[in-house]
């Protein structure tokens, strides 16, 4: 026999035995029921649905029992109280695997208690007995706030301390014991504990890293004194008593919950896990708590009401979050570290995560949808929707994000985005593809600049160098549209950048020493449309004066309203001034040498703005003439591809229009 003959049989024996090996000789498959289970039944009883195991306290003690391709599975339509905890790994093709029988809605893993038996202790404030848990508080199912002075926005801080006390006026009451949220800058919102107070000086300590910035804002919560606004709360751990004020209202005309257990899921150091067709409410912390395990598959699930993460995952590769549906999380969506490389976040539906200010981790990285660093990851045709500050934060070399569907973020801090990319150790091969990123809404609450809402579409931030950034629809976003920020290498094609504060910006400040310089940037093939005379289709900005060397900006769509002036600005430093310019296409063209083959567009106001955010092809019908981006009438019905848009001009009455944008 030939040698490579003999190696390639060699390697299918070898490949064959792992397999073999890998495959469990008898998979059994365990039933459990919460309404005709029975603990006392043996494992071969249990392994008949007419015979059930019933808790979550057995599937745990007999975890270490389980082989490589057994299955758990749980009765549709019933609630089981509890938490798992892993004590044993699948293996390569055989995971241990969680799933559903039966009919009816997907069984659901509880961390919740119910609270009961009010009393009133003082005007409007109940309390209850609260054995365990105590880290949320659930009122008809929507997670509640802690109680907070001042109910709403934030006092002042004029001065710091390091990082271990804030100053502002002075305070009528003594807020020692309790914890103060400090807004340290537009992306931070650290709670700490209070252990001293001088007049208006808090110190505390249990913050992250993050340093207070001057004239920046705070709030004190975690207080039994904050309560006076429905649904405010405050939990004694000494006394094991739940306060909430409810007012004139009745504590028993509500379902009032708290969480009984920290991590619905702990898995720690195991791997090859799967779990499919389940529901999982009310973790204290983190649904998925997956810390250094290997390929965990979390698949068709709904996870709610988590008081952190729903997903976290620790130097875990391999992940799988696919088909779920999240919905109130107080700190994160979906949030791997680096070390979970080869992940997949995808078709996913992520809402109402981190909304409530002071409630979610502290530090950055936190209140996102999707959060992940892994290399080789890829984020997918997930919904997300809305979310108090990224949307998706990425990093990692040769990952992706691509078809998402990104709406209302930057809800609760800002200087984000619906897609954000910000390297601090060198990653490259990073794309951003085919994403729909609409409603950046911005919070300047507790900043110095309250009215400013910094809220953009796609963010290339410090550091980073090779992104590809192509076939996005990036509209209503209060800062701009697409930013690149102290960013070299990134390539942007064929997007549709459609009536935010500005279109396009390019920012160069220099204001970290480990900043990259703009460089080697390619625009082209995009459109840039203003919607009013306020919105600049670009801007250019640098701490010095080397716009002419940011990259290539080619073959471009600029637009604004008839009404409006130059569509171009620049920011450059000369002699040691700012120097700020505004600029026609053919101006920017014969002083920059730059969108030599571009258009710029003066458009009325009769717009058609349409996009397609799902995976088939969408037709809409034009009710009057309208003309796309090759100046070609287009009547009757127009189709639109998947996660893409189409921008068109009304063709009636003497219009005048050019070639704006289509995709």
């Amino acid at each position: 026999m030939a040698t490579y003959a003999k190696k390639v049989l060699k390697f299918a024996l070898l490949f064959l035995g792992v397999f073999l090996l890998s495959r469990p000789a008898h998979a059994a498959t365990y039933y459990f029921s919460s309404s005709l289970g029975n603990d006392e039944y043996t494992s071969i009883q249990a392994r008949n649905p007419l015979t059930p195991w019933k808790t979550l306290n057995k599937l745990n003690s007999f975890f270490k029992n389980l082989g490589a391709g057994d299955s758990i599975l749980f009765k549709r339509g019933e609630v089981f109280y509890g938490s798992i905890i892993a004590d044993r790994a699948g293996a390569v093709f055989s995971p241990i695997y969680f799933g559903a029988y039966g009919a009816g809605n997907k069984p659901e893993i509880s961390g919740l208690s119910a609270l009961t038996n009010w009393k009133m202790v003082k005007p409007g404030v109940y309390a209850a007995p609260c054995i365990a848990g105590g880290a949320t508080l659930i009122i008809n199912n929507k997670p509640q706030a802690l109680g907070r002075y001042p109910n709403k926005g934030y006092l002042t801080y004029q001065s710091h301390n390091a990082n271990s006390s804030v100053t502002g006026a002075p305070l009528a009451e003594d807020w020692t014991g309790a914890e103060v949220v400090i807004r340290k800058n537009r992306w931070v919102i650290d709670k700490a504990a209070i252990t001293g107070q001088s007049a208006g000086t808090l110190s505390y300590n249990g913050s992250s890293q993050a340093a207070p910035t001057n004239g920046y804002g705070y709030f004190i919560q975690n207080s039994l004194k904050t309560l006076d606004q429905f649904g405010e709360w405050y939990f004694d751990p000494t006394q094991k008593l739940m306060y909430v004020y409810f007012g004139n209202r009745n504590p028993a005309s509500y379902h009032v919950k708290t969480n009984a257990v920290e991590n619905l899921v702990d898995i720690k150091r195991l791997g090859y896990i799967t779990f499919e067709n389940l529901t999982f409410t009310g973790a204290g912390n983190n649904a998925f708590n997956i810390i250094q395990s290997r390929k965990i598959t979390v698949k068709n699930c709904n996870i709610n009401l988590a008081g952190a993460d729903a997903v976290f995952g620790n130097y875990s590769p391999f992940v799988t979050v696919d088909n779920c549906n999240v919905n109130y999380a107080l700190s994160g969506g979906v949030n791997l570290d680096g070390g979970c490389v080869n992940s997949a976040v995808a078709n996913n539906y992520i809402k109402n995560v981190g909304l409530l200010a002071g409630m979610g981790k502290s530090g950055t990285g936190t209140y996102e949808g999707i959060t992940s660093f892994g290399g080789n990851t890829r984020i997918e045709r997930n919904r997300i929707d809305s979310v108090g500050y990224n949307g998706i934060y990425f990093g990692g070399s040769d990952s992706y994000a691509k078809n998402n569907y990104i709406t209302y973020f930057c809800i609760t801090k800002d200087d984000g985005a619906g897609i954000y990319i910000g390297d601090w150790s060198k990653t490259i091969n990073k794309k951003v593809v085919g994403n729909i990123v609409l409603h950046g809404i911005g919070n300047g609450a507790g900043t110095n600049y309250p009215s400013s809402l910094q809220a953009e579409g796609i963010y290339i931030d410090d550091n980073t160098e090779s992104v590809i950034i192509a076939d996005n629809t990036v509209s209503l976003c209060a800062n701009n549209g697409i930013k690149i920020h102290n960013a070299k290498d990134i390539a942007v094609y064929n997007n549709t950048v459609v009536n935010n504060g500005v279109q396009l910006r390019l920012e160069q400040d220099h204001y970290v020493a480990t900043s990259s310089v703009i460089r080697n940037n390619q625009i082209r093939n995009n459109v840039f449309i203003s919607t009013n005379a306020r919105q600049a289709a670009a801007k250019f900005s640098s701490h010095q004066d080397d716009i002419h060397s940011f990259g290539q900006l080619e073959s471009n769509f600029y637009s604004q309203p008839k009404t409006g002036g130059e569509a171009i600005v620049t920011t450059v430093v000369r002699n040691g001034k700012d120097v700020k310019q505004h600029y026609s296409l053919s101006n920017w063209q014969s002083v920059y040498g730059k969108d030599t083959l571009s258009t710029e567009v003066h458009t009325a106001d009769n717009l058609l703005f349409e996009y397609n955010a799902t995976g088939a092809a969408k037709t809409i019908s034009l009710n009057k003439p309208y003309i796309d981006i090759h100046n070609n009438v287009r009547t009757g019905k127009v189709r639109i591809d998947p996660y893409s848009s189409i921008v068109l001009v009304s063709g009636e009455a003497g219009m005048q229009a050019r070639v704006l944008a289509s995709k």
